[in-house]
Formats: structure tokens, C-alpha cells, sequence
């Protein structure tokens, strides 16, 4: 599964940056993308001012894509118990992007990463779309009950 958070704040351009794990909180009511500073500072800027973010969850083989966005994103310390969360992610992305012809060196060092580097950025959805390409791309998802 590939994942991008993207941001938006007023009077700046857009940003997104990779996902490095998934994770539920508050009982599935929040969402919790782990990405790395280094590589995430203009949209973790966004984030700051705005509190709004996107988040896409695609699978590169069928292009099966979910999009979700939330109002009330802040940025927390990443907790390093959570890395398993990570190395799970890499090794299911891994295969995927393989499977589309990109050799496995290039997406382990894409995916590459150090735990200090880490942050969480922690949202409640308030919508989600279908974003598959077809004629279903952009209707939004039932509520969840």
C-alpha cells in the first residue's frame, strides 16, 4: 500500500510527502500517518498553519485508491515502539512495486528512514473518497457507524 499526506495551508502552495505507517487510534476513530521530517518539513509546515491535511491510500498493482481528509491534524513525536509499524508497511509495499518493475533496491533505500527522523501526524477523518480511476473516482465513502 502506498500512502501520501498532503497539505494545504493559506497563501502556500500544496505539499505532500511519502507515508512510512498507518496507524489507528482512539479505537479507530483517529488515524495516525508516520512520516519522516527530513523529507516531510514544507508539508508538516502545512500541517502546522492548518490543521488540514489529505491522505491517499492507493495499491500501486490495481490502483485500488482511498483518499481521506481531516481538519484537526497536529504533529506528535513518533513513538519508537511503533517501528514495527514501518517495517510492515516496507514489506508490503515492497512486493508491489516490484510487481510494476522497480527493483527492490531502489524501494528499500526510498524507504529508507531513522527513528529520530520520525513524526506522526494524527487526524479524524471528517470525509473519505474513493480516488480509483473509473467511474466511482471521487464519489465519497459512506459515513462509518
Amino acid at each position: 500500500m502506498s500512502i501520501t499526506l498532503a497539505g494545504h495551508a493559506a497563501g502556500k502552495l500544496p505539499s505532500m510527502s511519502r507515508g512510512f505507517a498507518c496507524k489507528l487510534l482512539d479505537g479507530g476513530q483517529r488515524i495516525g500517518i508516520a512520516l519522516p521530517r527530513s523529507q516531510a518539513a514544507e508539508v508538516l509546515e502545512n500541517v502546522r498553519l492548518s490543521g488540514r491535511v489529505a491522505v491517499a491510500f492507493s495499491r500501486p498493482t490495481t490502483n485500488r485508491t482511498v483518499q481521506l481528509k481531516g481538519v484537526d491534524a497536529c504533529i506528535v513525536d513518533f513513538d519508537p515502539a511503533d517501528e514495527n509499524l514501518i517495517r510492515h508497511h516496507v514489506d508490503e509495499f515492497v512486493p508491489e512495486a516490484v510487481a510494476l518493475g522497480t527493483p527492490e533496491e531502489m524501494v528499500r533505500t526510498l524507504l529508507s528512514y531513522t527513528l529520530d527522523d520520525m513524526v506522526m501526524v494524527v487526524f479524524t477523518p471528517s470525509s473519505g473518497f474513493d480516488q480509483t480511476p473509473g467511474p466511482k473516482a471521487g464519489k465519497q465513502l459512506p459515513a462509518a457507524r
